[in-house]
């Protein structure tokens, strides 16, 4: 393990200057270098027809999550409660394959801010350390081991990447009421790249994921999504335990009837830790949020806020509450016309 001594001096910023530093480079207007790209790549498109392009995650925009997640952890090591901060950098790329499939490719790239881990290593067999904690996109950490207790310390550090890539139809499928549906489905890929073992599972994973959306007609309010993905370990460290872990993002959203492009709604993850014991593997959450999509000078944003309330959460270590803030600028697409064919 790379356990860190106590009373040793770190550098927790590092990672955190890196993030807003991405954050500022990439929400600046100059970062466009062309303001009609920042308009919709035909230069005439409407907020409204960018705000809808946007709410879907398969569409042809080219856009960047940079979220923050403020969690509310309590259990039995957690003395009361701890916070738990996960920043991350999500880019949806999509790249046209042919005039009829697109392939979406999204990485996320998580820094996590949490409680040291206090190790008592006489006190604790192999494999004992476990999946790391839900706060890294785990699904859930399943209680604390013996041996492992939280402390006042906090580290900020780099976690497991994620990355899923899906197929889907270039155009959405247009329903008989004028809404459309859309889908896609690809392998979804979890990486050892933690920088400290509490934050990360060294382990190698992967799983199939899949994404529906049922888009409103030109007139609607309403869009609903569901977004799932699975890993299960395939390598890595031979001392870690296995994972075996699920994600289940629900999606609604309300368009309020109010000048401007605002939408009422949440997209919440509930996590299932399979190897967990059975009071601790399901987080559950039931969320509510307020968001807005604007032009900063020639670029396309939104922002947005959500609260989530844990109405199933682990009984021994989970989150409770949790404040959810995201900023979203479109890019300029890199990859216009079709890879394979005219």
């Amino acid at each position: 393990m790379h356990a860190t001594a106590r009373g040793e001096v770190r550098r927790p910023g590092r990672y955190m200057r890196l993030f807003l530093t991405a954050l500022i480079a990439l929400s600046a207007p100059g970062a466009l270098a062309d303001p009609e790209a920042a308009a919709g790549e035909e230069g005439g498109m409407s907020l409204e027809e960018i705000a809808r392009m946007m709410d879907n995650p398969l569409g042809n925009l080219w856009i960047i999550f940079l979220e923050g997640d403020f969690a509310r952890y309590r259990g039995k090591p957690a003395s009361g409660g701890k916070n738990i901060n996960t920043y991350m950098v999500q880019p949806i790329l999509p790249v046209p394959l042919t005039e009829d499939w697109n392939l979406v490719t999204r990485p996320i790239i998580p820094i996590v801010s949490a409680p040291k881990f206090e190790l008592n290593l006489a006190g604790i067999p192999d494999g004992a350390f476990g999946d790391c904690p839900g706060n890294c996109n785990s699904g859930g950490f399943g209680g604390i081991p013996p041996g492992i207790s939280l402390t006042s310390d906090r580290e900020v550090e780099l976690a497991d990447i994620m990355v899923w890539s899906m197929l889907s139809p270039a155009e959405p499928t247009v329903l008989p009421d004028g809404s459309k549906f859309v889908w896609g489905l690809g392998p979804s890929f979890r990486l050892p790249t933690a920088s400290e073992d509490q934050f990360g599972s060294e382990k190698f994973s992967m799983g199939p994921s899949s994404v529906t959306m049922r888009l409103p007609a030109e007139d609607g309010r309403w869009t609903f999504g569901l977004f799932n993905q699975h890993h299960f370990s395939v390598g890595g460290t031979s001392n870690r335990s296995r994972v075996r872990s699920s994600q289940f993002q629900y999606i609604w959203y309300y368009k309020l009837p109010v000048e401007g492009q605002w939408s009422l709604g949440a997209a919440p993850m509930v996590n299932v830790n399979w190897d967990a014991k059975v009071d601790d593997k399901l987080s559950f959450p039931l969320g509510i949020g307020l968001s807005s999509t604007f032009f900063l000078g020639p670029m396309p944003l939104r922002i947005g806020v959500e609260y989530n309330g844990y109405v199933v959460k682990p009984e021994s270590y989970g989150p409770r509450h949790m404040l959810k803030v995201y900023l979203v600028p479109v890019l300029p697409r890199l990859v216009k016309e079709p890879i394979f064919g005219s």
